[in-house]
């Protein structure tokens, strides 16, 4: 560490001036030229406080500098002795550690300005007097407060020592004016109007080796006196011309409304005259509006159909359904939907401006909807009336004569094509038996052969290879000749409309419990059967063993449809309704779609190909179902499962034929469900 004596001495060689001072602002050290130029001779010692020996200005530029010199910044202090003509001289600070504490050393050189240091104070006095009555004269000339800082740097200048290399800042209410001096040599005031701090002036130079002097702290502090008490009378004299300006604008605006006023007045009067003629008018139209709309509203409710009269924003006005109250969203409350309709009769009205009539599906109803415009007097579509008509029951029909067309034009040809193709089924299934066993016979021939020849080829393959599949080629040409006779026994049943005798006397329970038994075995490997079977049912006549194919096929189709993980339940209902006995078949299976339950009839449609199903079970099952009189319909849902109810008269079966052939014994049931 550097002893401080030999600091001293190396900083007197450099500059004019060396003071030190401690961290209590005691003097420990002043250079020999300081003592005597501006210290006039006294001696301070350890004791003495820097307080003692200069102004009080002179004091706050020194605590500024050193807590700028504490913080490693550039600063600058104004050493100016107390008493008569005392000399202010300009000295940079730093600061340093010694085993003793913190020290800071000011250092500066002599000026020339010292020999006539009066008459430059003098003229120093001069140019602030002239800076401080040109801002004053300034601030009372500016037409607005930002006018004045903006051209304050122009007057604020003229007062400094150096008025060109001076940068002028200022503040007011968060609004900037001026260059910001980029280092801290820079002196400032304060901004006060009204008791309330607005902003703040600061002033400093370019060049840092520019030394601020108390002279120009003191002007500045000044100047800012001047603006407080100045900018307080500008903005109250701004409130002031503002107010007046709105008073003004407030006065000729109120002379407007009371213009408008008494013009709409003498409006209003003569529209009340007309009005009170209108009264007495709608007072007479009124008696006959209320007569019309009771006939209106009885008008409504004898319609057999749903009528509503629906306005442009999709409300209900009136209609005949009691449920249903005026105001509400025709789709909210005719399709418990949560927003319009995706083939809207209102948007497609508005749009052609033509009636539309259409089909539409509400939960199991089908309605055939039929939406008229209403016509406003400007001939605008105002809203529409809507008639629903149920025609589920001739939908229903609709698609059963359907059903049963597709099956008759079927039937025709189904026959034919059986026999067709059994003949040269017949052929392939001898052969293929003649083909196997004359393999068998051969091979252990051909064996023995290879033993001496192992390179034999048979139809151009490796005799091991050959081997290794021949049989499964066979066997694969018997699994599937046996396939094509299946599906050809199937069309055979299919075809025949009259086979068996509608004779027997059935009751439906012991059928139920007898296929239930019969088709255990295929079921019980995927799910489990559930019997509620109504109690004193009446019997029906009719082919027990067709019926019981009819169960069979059902029962097997829903085993078939259950998840992989989960073991399913199969729920058996009996019943009698309107005179006909209705069984429900119900299963909690993987469940079909829209496009798959319209399909489910049709023949050679199915779901199981990969499975070996040959789409023909359900096809005779609707066809059996015919032949007694009855029908099938399902209900299902995708992931829930699906029901099936038939319904079969109790009464005898009108299609019962005393000519028909009887059903062939060992006749086993069709079970290739789809």
């Amino acid at each position: 560490m550097i002893k401080l004596e030999n600091l001293y001495s190396f900083m007197e060689s450099s500059f004019d001036y060396l003071l030190v001072i401690d961290g209590e602002e005691r003097i420990i050290y002043a250079s020999h030229l300081l003592k005597r130029d501006i210290l006039a001779g006294d001696e301070p010692g350890e004791a003495n406080l820097l307080k003692n020996f200069v102004t009080p200005p002179s004091l706050t530029s020194f605590r500024s500098a050193m807590a700028q010199a504490r913080g490693k910044n550039r600063a600058n202090a104004v050493l100016t002795r107390t008493g008569e003509n005392a000399v202010s001289i300009p000295l940079k600070a730093g600061c340093g550690e010694t085993d003793s504490g913190e020290v800071f050393l000011f250092f500066g050189n002599k000026l020339e300005t010292l020999r006539k240091l009066q008459e430059w104070e003098k003229n120093e006095r001069i140019k602030e007097l002239s800076c401080l009555y040109d801002v004053a004269e300034w601030i009372e000339d500016s037409g607005s407060i930002s006018e004045f800082f903006t051209e304050l740097p122009r007057h604020l200048a003229s007062g400094m020592l150096s008025p060109e290399e001076a940068i002028i800042y200022s503040t007011y209410q968060g609004i900037e004016y001026g260059q910001k001096p980029t280092s801290y040599n820079y002196i400032s005031v304060r901004i006060v109007v009204g008791g309330q701090d607005k902003g703040e002036i600061r002033v400093g130079y370019y060049s840092e080796a520019r030394q601020l002097l108390p002279e120009e702290q003191r002007m500045l502090d000044e100047i800012g006196r001047m603006l407080s008490l100045a900018l307080e009378r500008k903005e109250l004299k701004e409130r002031l011309i503002k107010k007046q300006s709105e008073e003004a604008d407030f006065n000729r605006r109120l002379e407007e409304l009371r213009g408008e006023i008494a013009k709409r007045t003498a409006e209003l009067e003569e529209q009340k005259e007309k009005l009170s003629l209108v009264n007495s008018y709608i007072d007479t139209v009124k008696v006959d509006w209320e007569g019309s709309k009771t006939t209106l509203e009885t008008i409504f409710k004898a319609i057999p159909d749903e009528v509503v009269l629906i306005d442009n924003h999709r409300k209900v006005i009136m209609t005949n359904r009691t449920d249903v109250l005026p105001g509400t969203y025709c789709y909210a409350s005719f399709f418990n939907r949560e927003r319009p309709c995706e083939d809207c009769r209102l948007a497609r009205i508005l749009s052609d401006k033509t009636p539309v009539s259409l089909m539409m599906k509400r939960d199991n109803q089908f309605l055939q909807v039929q939406a008229l415009p209403i016509y406003s007097r400007e001939h605008e579509v105002n809203g529409i009336m809507e008639f629903y008509r149920d025609v589920t029951l001739e939908k229903t029909y609709e698609q059963q004569l359907q059903q049963a067309d597709k099956l008759a034009s079927l039937g025709q040809l189904v026959s034919g094509i059986g026999h067709e193709i059994n003949n040269p089924n017949q052929f392939i299934r001898g052969n293929i038996k003649i083909l196997k066993q004359s393999l068998e016979d051969l091979l252990p021939i051909v064996e023995e052969y290879v033993k001496t020849h192992p390179d034999l080829r048979i139809a151009k393959l490796n005799y091991d290879f050959w081997r290794q599949h021949i049989m499964v080629l066979v066997d694969d040409m018997d699994h599937g000749s046996q396939r094509i006779k299946g599906i050809v026994e199937g069309l055979r049943t299919f075809a025949r409309k009259d086979e068996g005798l509608l004779v027997d006397t059935i009751d439906i329970n012991t059928l139920v419990e007898a296929s239930t038994r019969l088709v255990h075995n295929e079921v019980h490997k995927r799910a489990d059967i559930e019997l509620d079977l109504g109690e004193g049912l009446p019997s029906f006549t009719g082919n027990a063993q067709k019926v019981e194919q009819v169960l069979v096929n059902l029962l097997v189709n829903a085993s078939q449809a259950m998840h992989d993980d989960v073991r399913g339940l199969i729920k058996v209902r009996t019943r009698v309704e309107d005179s006909a006995v209705c069984i429900d078949v119900e299963d909690n299976g993987v469940g079909m779609n829209e496009k798959t339950q319209k399909q489910i009839f049709d023949p050679f449609f199915t779901t199981k190909r990969a499975k070996g199903g040959t789409g023909l079970g359900l096809a005779i099952v609707y066809r059996i179902l015919e032949e007694h009189g009855g029908n099938i319909s399902v209900k299902s849902k995708v992931g829930a499962g699906t029901t099936f109810t038939i319904r079969i008269p109790s009464k005898p079966a009108s299609q019962a034929k005393a000519g028909s052939p009887p059903a062939k014994p060992g006749t086993q049931p069709q079970m290739k469900g789809k």
